[in-house]
């Protein structure tokens, strides 16, 4: 992929006046559509309405359309005023405030942008394997209002606060032994986090100088104990809710926190190959189902595939980009699903603003923007 340039530096000063300052974004055609930060201010925030007991068991919907008509939308590319540049680089998105978006970039380790200008602020992190240096880091959601969001060091397990003033502040080494295996990490409560490693959706806890383990609710599926259980967790501790989209399955799991209630969506159209478990790169010639899990307020997003990842690169290839986002409610009940004309394996979704943004690879200007509906 090309570099990514655009045309003047933007040096903002930090401290009170870091949430408030503003920008502007034009669509790819430049047909003058402009998205003022103050429209944050605007958009209202709705009552909570009150989850109804989570139904358990699993429910089969393999053939079935629980979504109804497939919702096609196209993206507004983002333009950015400024001249900052870069490559992606497995990037993720993380929404940390109404006007604050960190973004995590093997390559960077951490850029800041003002939201939903997208224009770049500043770069946090030294990229290396020094001390307090980021060789593979992550962008973790932090439910410390203080806080923007924490940043972990997988190579480590080390963990640090960064703070509004854009600070970064190393907390505690949250895994001492068990590094790599982490995936989907959030904080959950105070010094207390969620995360899936092995066949197993974990918490974890800070008690002083010792860390209490936990494990939440097992990943293996009973007609496919072989297979992998790669996927995407997120979690909403207000609504005591956690979801995991399964990778090689299109298969769902709703659960409370604890994970002792739990409702399971089966899709499943065709099961993993195990065989392929032997060949070198053999996971690609199955199919991707779920990618990437979206959490917002109300609602959950994921992103999904269907197809294998060779698939995708030939598709993309001859420009017949697309892919699925699927919408729910944290009850697991479907609510709608989307076709998007770019492919990306890294989105979010703004529940304020009611849109969802990817990063693609194939792009100079790598934003692209949807209005979903109401």
């Amino acid at each position: 992929m090309k570099n990514r340039v655009v045309s003047s530096v933007c040096f903002v000063l930090l401290g009170v006046n870091l949430l408030s300052c503003g920008g502007r974004q034009k669509s790819a055609a430049g047909d003058g559509v402009q998205v003022q930060d103050s429209v944050i201010a605007q958009a209202m925030e709705k009552d909570i309405v009150s989850l109804a007991p989570l139904e358990t068991g699993e429910v089969f919907l393999k053939d079935q359309d629980p979504f109804g008509e497939v919702v096609e939308l196209k993206g507004q590319q983002i333009v950015e005023p400024d001249t900052f540049i870069f490559k992606t680089s497995e990037d993720r998105m993380l929404l940390c405030s109404d006007s604050i978006l960190v973004q995590k970039n093997y390559r960077a380790p951490y850029f800041v942008f003002h939201y939903p200008a997208m224009t770049y602020i500043k770069t946090v992190g030294v990229k290396g394997n020094g001390p307090d240096e980021f060789l593979i880091p992550e962008v973790v959601p932090s439910v410390d209002k203080e806080a923007l969001c924490c940043l972990y060091e997988r190579s480590n397990g080390r963990i640090y606060r960064l703070d509004k003033e854009l600070n970064q502040t190393y907390l505690y080494t949250l895994f001492p032994t068990e590094k790599w295996g982490v995936n989907d990490l959030q904080e959950i409560g105070k010094n207390e986090f969620v995360y899936q490693s092995g066949r197993y959706i974990r918490t974890i806890k800070v008690e002083g100088d010792s860390l209490k383990e936990e494990k939440r609710y097992p990943l293996t599926l009973r007609f496919a104990r072989k297979s992998p259980v790669l996927g995407s967790l997120a979690a909403n501790p207000q609504r005591n809710r956690m979801v995991y989209a399964y990778k090689y399955f299109k298969i769902v799991k709703f659960m409370n926190m604890k994970g002792d209630s739990v409702r399971t969506l089966n899709f499943q159209q065709k099961g993993f190959d195990d065989e392929t478990l032997n060949i070198a790169d053999g996971l690609d010639a199955n199919v991707t189902h779920y990618m990437q899990v979206s959490p917002t307020r109300d609602y959950v997003y994921i992103s999904y595939s269907g197809r294998t990842p060779y698939a995708v690169g030939s598709d993309n290839d001859k420009g017949n980009r697309y892919m699925y986002v699927e919408q729910y409610d944290w009850n697991g009940n479907p609510v709608r699903k989307y076709k998007l004309d770019n492919f990306s394996i890294s989105m979010m979704v703004d529940g304020r603003l009611n849109r969802l943004m990817l990063i693609t690879y194939y792009n100079d200007d790598p934003y692209f923007i949807y209005q979903l509906k109401d």
